[in-house]
């Protein structure tokens, strides 16, 4: 009787103490990107999940797909994920929403690891994680916009590297030679995609998407429609030009970020305004690219002005953050894996396996010898800009690219179009969100 006692004690301590516990299982739905790819493959390969007692589930998804999935696990409170990628420009929405917690129950937390906030670029910070003050998410990779061009193409043509639209724009019409290859690429897909790759444009001419968020345009009402100014239908007149003269490739309205890089990777296309997902590893890996060691980049071209001079480049920056599902029934163990995949102490393992950068301490000798392209990255932050992240965003840029969309596929009047788009946002989105400013 003693020995059974003794055993049923035994048992009753090893369940205590979690060694007979089921392992926690933390699903992830982000997108699938090689940021969000590198560091799960680095968590998968390390210690953590045997250590913490967790198994890792991911869910990768394209953008559109993404977030379909998420809102319906936010609607039916399921919580079938732990964790959820936020592209920046939805920060807002997710937050107000009630859709995702605070980080600071668990970063105040002294038996958690921390975040090594201090690390994170401030810029990708600010914008893509912290609303009103608080911390909801962490970037998970970084994006934004490099000039690339094919070095031998523009060489053989006689062209030095673009420093203005203008210039770009000449130099496209130069070298193309459809079908085998074209002057440009624009990743126009409907949808962000499309908002995305226009944003350069319509701030390098001095306009942007809301007034109030992304840009502050006097004489314009706060968050009403900025595109819809002079300087933003001419900024989506010029971008018109290259699809309708046949610059590009015909089906580049379709062209989602795995498209575009595809493109470049085969030879197709000489050079453009790369995403960050495109630049370095997939052009460099002989196994995907055909232009190994052929690309090159620079910061994305300015705007030249009336009196000769030519406006700083204003790239777009942004990132996909992660942040805890609010209806995770596991949200410290969700902790423990957004901690790892985001964290400092993978920086250099991360950076080097192609992740991109949102930590300062992503940058470091080694990453510049083995990316070229990391130096221009590091540089483009400072006159980078972010996509808005209030509320209604996603409401009013679905108006706004699905205008475009339509306006460049049917080749209609963009100024004609893209007013009404204006009219439809103010009036259906931002009045009754904002009606002190009208």
């Amino acid at each position: 009787m003693r020995q059974r006692y003794v055993v049923m004690s035994l048992l009753l301590v090893l369940a205590v103490t979690g060694a007979f516990a089921a392992p926690v299982k933390i699903t992830i739905c982000a997108l699938q990107d090689i940021s969000t790819q590198t560091a799960l493959d680095l968590l998968h390969k390390s210690d953590f999940e045997e250590k913490n007692n967790i198994i890792v589930e991911a869910n990768l998804l394209e953008f559109a797909p993404m977030v379909q999935a998420h809102k319906m696990d936010f609607m039916s409170g399921a919580g079938r994920y732990d964790l959820v990628a936020i592209d920046q420009p939805s920060l807002g929405l997710y937050v107000t929403s009630n859709w995702v917690r605070p980080l600071d129950e668990f970063t105040k937390d002294s038996s958690l690891p921390g975040l090594d906030e201090d690390d994170l670029i401030t810029a990708l910070l600010g914008m893509a994680g912290i609303w009103q003050g608080k911390l909801y998410a962490i970037p998970m990779g970084s994006y934004g916009c490099l000039f690339g061009y094919r070095s031998d193409v523009l060489k053989k043509a006689g062209i030095k590297a673009p420093k203005t639209f203008d210039e770009y724009y000449a130099a496209a019409k130069k070298v193309n030679n459809p079908p085998s290859l074209y002057g440009t690429a624009l990743f126009a897909h409907k949808g962000e995609y499309l908002a995305a790759d226009i944003a350069p444009y319509l701030w390098s001419w001095g306009s942007g998407f809301i007034n109030g968020s992304d840009v502050d345009l006097p004489g314009v009402a706060k968050f009403h429609a900025a595109w819809d100014t002079p300087e933003g239908i001419a900024a989506l007149k010029f971008y018109q030009r290259f699809y309708n003269e046949g610059l590009v490739p015909k089906d580049t309205l379709n062209y989602d970020h795995a498209r575009y890089t595809d493109s470049f990777q085969v030879g197709k296309v000489a050079m453009g305004i790369m995403i960050g997902e495109a630049v370095g590893e997939p052009m460099e890996n002989p196994a995907k690219s055909r232009v190994v060691g052929t690309m090159i980049y620079t910061p994305i071209p300015g705007k030249a002005r009336a009196d000769g001079t030519v406006s700083p480049p204003t790239p777009m920056i942004g990132a996909h953050s992660l942040a805890v599902n609010k209806d995770s029934k596991n949200p410290r163990a969700a902790y423990l894996v957004l901690q790892y995949l985001t964290g400092k102490g993978i920086s250099e393992a991360y950076i080097l396996q192609g992740g991109k950068p949102f930590r300062f301490s992503h940058f470091f000798p080694a990453a510049y010898k083995k990316f070229p392209h990391m130096e221009a990255t590091k540089n483009n932050i400072p006159t980078g800009k972010c996509r808005p992240n209030i509320p209604e965003y996603p409401a009013v840029s679905e108006i706004f690219t699905t205008a475009f969309h339509q306006a460049l596929s049917e080749n209609l009047d963009v100024g004609k179009v893209m007013k009404a788009a204006a009219q439809k946002a103010n009036q259906e989105i931002l009045k009754p969100s904002y009606p002190s400013y009208y």
